[in-house]
């Protein structure tokens, strides 16, 4: 699959988007995920990820 436009392998278990963010250590920031040009709600982590989906993934920093 495509994260932020960067070709990336990820493990077996990673099946939902929620998964993905565990497994990037993302799980406890605010993000923002887009799959394959839709933006998600969180409620909607539950969706099953593919390998030839493309995500975007937007954080925010807090600074001034």
């Amino acid at each position: 699959m495509f994260i932020n436009g960067n070709r990336m392998e990820v493990p077996d278990h990673v099946k939902t988007i929620e998964s993905l963010l565990i497994h990037l250590g993302l799980q406890e920031k605010i993000v923002v995920v887009e799959q394959n040009g839709v933006i998600l709600k969180k409620e909607n982590y539950s969706t099953v990820v593919k390998s030839t989906d493309s995500i975007e993934i937007v954080t925010f920093v807090g600074g001034g």
